[in-house]
């Protein structure tokens, strides 16, 4: 936990003035006690009191502050002791409520700059690195987490200073009024103390536990609501619920677990506070008859109440400070687990001295390039070279698990290379700043995702200054406009969380807009071509080609239809390089390519689909 306080110093001024609120309102509590009993000693002897040793004299002798001036009438005095103490318990509310607002505002502050680092640590993260933690427990971590460490902060701000402050001034008054008192709370405060350290051996393994199982809950929940077309076409509502109730069974069982052994806590403490109360008051009205000397008696009944208000705020003061010592282990499991994210070496690193390439042509080349993933020996991709060229298509193609994918991550630094080089325009691109390489490539991915919002809010995530013209001309050449223009709002129409309100191959289209309005030098397509139709793939493509004209274009693909025009098709097979080059040559020269051509089409389709593609570009016009 201690690591995470670091955040906490750019508001140390804040954290300084919480305390010194806490500290004096803590002391303007301490004085009630004194009061009462004065007022308790002018009641039970309203014709000749006398406050020179009880505890009145002992406060003004520790504070150096005479708060009790007298006029010796008992009935002036009381009013003017209570007026005293309205006064006091006015301001002590007024400093508590500042102190309240004041401690809100740091753990308020601290929640959201530990929630901003971590997700900045998350988003900053290469695939393998996300890979490593998974989307539930990152969540986990990100909300419930950061909560518990939120609450101990705001919680510790207060009790830290006020139950201190309660415990040291109490003892020593107690001990300077009624020392013999002292020993009956020596003797609470040890049965307190042997109570929590049990609890806590027992209790914190358990927070680890659930901590983990909230994580697995949270998991559950999210693959049965994103699946959920998956879970109902298998009709498998009732085995997710059964499968949830299980994982929500044994966190509430966990939950119970441990609540119910801190439960032992509260009565302990409590059932040992009352007692202690009342020990005080017969202890110490047992020995206040002392000599039978009624002056001597009515001084000590004073000292009796105040002391037996003492012996309960120190009492509640300990328990308040019992109850943060619960929250502790919670909190620390969870600033375990953030620390995990937090200290979580990111593989993808800035170079200290970085190079931008002096052009602007979008030429991607790899010079025998391969790549292995941390949890694997074996190699995804090895020794892969190839070179693009501006208002060039490049193509790869391979059976499932051949490495297509591998090889576009590479390129933004998704991942980072394990041998070989990756340049772009002449630099590698692990001397490139990220942005900078990011910043020249449009990337549509292989699931197509839109964010909440509108669909021109979506196109301004690819350029957030693009016009409205260039929006238009985006979606047209993404063939998005005939479906949009449907719709009663054009591009200002909603889109749901993830894009659910739109099909497939319309959240395709968009996506491939997204790339488009951001007009780079390289656009890569993962894939992002399988949910469209024949028509509207070939009249896209053919659309393309104006449009990235002036730069490269690497394409993904399963479908041979969609790469047959490219000007540079690579073959992969096991990761390698086994053909690369035209249709017309592969299908002669490369036998995994002729096993994937005739594996979708036969000769006369082949002929068939580049005749028909032929006749699509001649027509043009919409769908």
């Amino acid at each position: 936990m201690g690591k995470l306080f670091k955040y906490l110093k750019p508001i140390w001024w804040k954290i300084v003035i919480v305390i010194l609120l806490v500290a004096v309102d803590a002391y303007l509590g301490l004085l009630l006690p004194a009061y009462i009993s004065t007022i308790t000693t002018i009641m039970k002897n309203p014709h000749g009191y006398y406050l020179g040793d009880n505890a009145v004299t002992y406060l003004v002798q520790i504070f150096g502050i005479n708060l009790f001036p007298t006029s010796k009438n008992a009935n002036t005095d009381t009013w003017i002791i209570g007026g005293f103490m309205t006064a006091v318990s006015c301001f002590a509310m007024l400093l508590s409520f500042f102190s309240s607002v004041m401690n809100s505002h740091v753990g308020a502050y601290f929640g959201r700059t530990l929630r901003r680092e971590v997700f900045n640590k998350v988003t900053g993260l290469s695939m393998s690195g996300y890979s490593k933690f998974g989307t539930a427990t990152l969540i986990t971590r990100t909300t419930n987490d950061i909560e518990q460490c939120q609450q101990l902060v705001q919680m510790g701000l207060r009790v830290l200073v006020r139950s201190p402050v309660c415990l040291i001034v109490a003892i020593v008054m107690i001990l300077t009024t009624k020392p013999d008192l002292a020993l009956i709370l020596i003797f609470s405060l040890a049965i307190i103390v042997a109570t929590m350290i049990v609890l806590f051996v027992v209790v914190i393994p358990l927070f680890e536990k659930f901590q983990k199982s909230f994580d697995n809950v949270t998991s559950i929940m999210r693959e049965s609501i994103t699946g959920v077309r998956v879970v109902r076409a298998f009709n498998q509502e009732e085995r997710e619920k059964n499968r949830f109730e299980e994982a929500s069974l044994y966190s509430t069982k966990l939950t119970v677990k441990f609540t119910r052994i801190m439960s032992f806590g509260m009565p302990i403490i409590g059932i040992t506070f009352d007692i202690t109360y009342l020990t005080t008051y017969y202890f110490g009205f047992k020995n206040a008859a002392g000599d039978g000397s009624y002056l001597y008696t009515q001084i000590q009944v004073g000292d009796v109440i105040a002391s037996a208000e003492y012996a309960m705020i120190l009492m509640f003061s300990f328990i308040m400070f019992s109850m943060l010592l619960i929250t502790i282990p919670r909190a620390q499991t969870s600033a375990k687990r953030i620390n995990e994210v937090l200290e979580t070496v990111n593989e993808i690193r800035e170079c200290e001295n970085p190079i931008t390439p002096e052009s602007h042509e979008g030429v991607v080349e790899f010079k025998n390039v391969s790549f292995a993933y941390p949890d694997s020996k074996v190699d995804a991709i090895k020794g892969i070279s190839f070179k693009t060229k501006p208002g060039s298509t490049t193509a790869i193609i391979g059976s499932t698990g051949s490495g297509k994918s591998s090889i576009i991550n590479l390129i933004p630094r998704l991942h980072d290379v394990t041998s070989g080089q990756i340049l772009v325009d002449g630099v590698d691109i692990r001397d490139m700043p990220k942005k900078e390489l990011r910043g020249r490539i449009g990337f549509v991915p292989q699931q197509a995702l839109l964010f909440t919002g509108t669909i021109r809010s979506n196109m301004l995530f690819g350029k957030p200054d693009a016009t409205e013209e260039e929006i238009l001309k985006a979606l047209d050449v993404a063939q998005a406009t005939h479906f949009i223009s449907k719709k009663e709002k054009g591009i200002e129409s909603e889109v749901t969380h993830g894009g659910k309100n739109f099909s497939g191959g319309q959240r395709q289209r968009i996506c491939i807009a997204m790339a488009l309005v951001k007009r780079p030098e390289i656009y890569i397509f993962d894939d992002s071509f399988s949910a469209l139709d024949f028509r509207t793939d070939t009249r896209l493509r053919m659309a393309l080609k104006d449009y990235t004209k002036e730069s490269s274009v690497i394409i993904v693909a399963q479908r041979v239809s969609t790469i047959l025009d490219a000007d540079n098709i690579i073959v992969l097979s096991d990761g390698e390089i086994v053909g690369q080059g035209k249709h017309d040559y592969l299908l002669k020269t490369c036998k995994v390519y002729q096993e994937i051509v005739f594996s979708q089409l036969d000769k006369d389709e082949i002929e068939k689909t580049i005749q028909m593609a032929d006749k699509i570009a001649t027509e043009g016009g919409d769908e």
